[in-house]
């Protein structure tokens, strides 16, 4: 069992927000989660006035599960899409690494 104490939380550094290029990349995820907000509250309005429509027609077959179900896969794409552009963890880059090691070739005493 490994008994390390996990490392302490990095103190705040104020250089990191007065830095332009990670200024400029938290702004995009920012206004992306943003998009993503307006995408979904759309939808659900849209959504709850075709059950109305549907409603006040007679409700009979639930024809608005179609738009939702299409519109919805758009909108879980959109969300899923958020994550898409994170910066690797060190975990994932040791990992990738590894993969790349044992595919490389023996070059060298350096590789045993």
């Amino acid at each position: 069992m490994d008994d390390a104490v996990p490392a302490p939380l990095d103190p705040y550094d104020g250089r990191i927000e007065r830095d332009p290029a990670m200024r400029k990349r938290a702004l995009k995820r920012i206004e992306a989660r943003r998009a993503f907000r307006v995408h979904a509250t759309v939808y659900a309005l849209v959504m709850a006035l075709l059950v109305i429509i549907w409603l006040s027609s007679g409700a009979g077959y639930f024809w608005p599960i179609w738009p939702a179900a299409g519109w919805g896969l758009g909108l879980a794409i959109h969300g899923f899409s958020l994550t898409w552009d994170k910066e690797p963890t060190e975990e994932e880059i040791a990992r990738e690494a590894a993969k790349l090691r044992r595919k490389r070739p023996l070059d060298g005493p350096q590789d045993r």
